[in-house]
């Protein structure tokens, strides 16, 4: 959701969706002054580029969001850069022991034993295809996606709603 009609976003809220992609500000409003917004059956909160949302300011917001959603649910954030602030929000979004997944060449084993991962080294042209993968296999359980500026989530939320049921939001 962004640059878009907010009573049209909440009416499409109201409706339900499995996929919202959305920035913070337009999220947490919402989540707070959306009456009909059924997110409770919320089950995969994902946060993307948490350390440059947190360095735009979106610190309070990410923190209310992630109090506002069910606490029982899957949590992945993801970070280029680990600073004090991201592991803040990772204590606060994610309930167990987080898994820290990096790169650190003085450690043994790069990841928790028993951690399953992997990753795809892609050019930024193939990231979309990737993230509509994603969503394709989860296309059965209820997926938050965060981006970093209004126009990515209108770009996303445009190209996805074509294949899935979904309310982008996103506040200027």
């Amino acid at each position: 959701m962004g640059g878009a009609n907010r009573r049209q976003e909440a009416e499409r809220l109201e409706k339900g969706t499995n996929f919202l992609v959305a920035t913070p500000g337009r999220l947490l409003d919402h989540l707070q002054n959306t009456k009909g917004f059924l997110y409770a059956n919320t089950q995969v909160l994902i946060i993307d580029e948490a350390d440059r949302l947190l360095e735009e300011g979106f610190e309070e917001e990410m923190h209310a969001i992630v109090k506002a959603l069910p606490a029982e649910r899957q949590t992945a954030l993801f970070s280029a850069t680990q600073t004090k602030k991201v592991e803040d929000l990772a204590k606060l979004a994610i309930r167990s022991a987080p898994a820290y997944c990096g790169v650190d060449d003085a450690e043994v084993a790069a990841t928790v034993t028993g951690l399953e991962q992997g990753y795809v080294v892609c050019e930024s042209a193939k990231r979309f295809l990737l993230l509509y993968t994603f969503l394709k296999k989860n296309a059965h359980r209820k997926v938050m996606v965060f981006f970093s500026s209004c126009n990515s989530v209108k770009f996303h939320s445009e190209l996805l709603n074509c294949a899935y049921p979904l309310v982008g939001c996103a506040a200027r």
